[in-house]
């Protein structure tokens, strides 16, 4: 009877350990691994294009930065992706005098159809499912982990492409995690469709990353993915 007991407390104590280091499982670390590719290294802006007519990327890039060049539009990865690990940092301007929507938008776009909202959501209010972190149109993230304007932020994304069958039908939607600043914001949900300001069209079995231009100075550094 003791050889039970103690046998059944040590299960306990293992599943207890594992718990607690599942628990306690952060995002992945912000350096790129060595099979990365390097989609913004501070220096060169060569992986991307714009939107509208392609060629070369006209946002600006200060001090090891890429900044939203107001007005010229989106820009997006020449490479395309199926299933993938993203990393994005970003800072957000002070616009005190903008309100919703207006303080600092821009998002990441997967497969160029799928947003993640960039919005400054420190003390400022906006409609569900557009705030920062959002899966836009579709969740909202589960806690709000914004920072103040003007600090750097974080999203590590887990990506995971719809299937086909051989008929080009889609088996499975497309499915995201997102970690918002070393927190789990989103976990393997499940995505319905493309949203809002997207590339458009029906789902696709892979496609490239696009960043927004939707009117502020938002930046951008340490951009790095690992396809899967």
């Amino acid at each position: 009877m003791r050889t039970c007991r103690n046998l059944w407390a040590a299960i306990a104590v293992a599943v207890l350990a594992t718990a607690c280091a599942t628990a306690g499982a952060g995002p992945p670390s912000p350096k790129a691994p060595k099979n990365a590719i390097r989609l913004f290294d501070g220096k060169d802006a060569s992986a991307w294009t714009m939107r509208n007519g392609g060629g070369e990327c006209k946002w600006i890039i200060d001090n090891g930065e890429l900044q939203v060049n107001v007005g010229t539009g989106d820009i997006l990865t020449k490479r395309k992706f199926k299933d993938y690990q993203l990393h994005v940092e970003f800072k957000i301007p002070l616009m005190p005098e903008a309100h919703s929507q207006g303080r600092g938008n821009s998002g990441v776009y997967n497969h160029g159809l799928y947003e993640i909202q960039v919005l400054d959501s420190f003390n400022n209010d906006t409609y569900a499912k557009g705030g920062c972190g959002a899966i836009y149109g579709q969740k909202d993230p589960d806690k709000n982990m914004a920072k103040p304007p003007e600090q750097w932020q974080t999203y590590d994304i887990t990506f995971h492409a719809p299937r086909f069958d051989a008929a080009g039908k889609v088996t499975a939607n497309p499915r995201i995690t997102v970690y918002w600043n070393g927190v789990m914001v989103h976990n393997n949900v499940a995505i319905t469709g493309p949203t809002t300001a997207s590339l458009g069209g029906p789902m696709t079995p892979e496609g490239p990353i696009m960043l927004q231009d939707h009117g502020a100075k938002v930046r951008y550094r340490n951009v790095w993915i690992v396809a899967r």
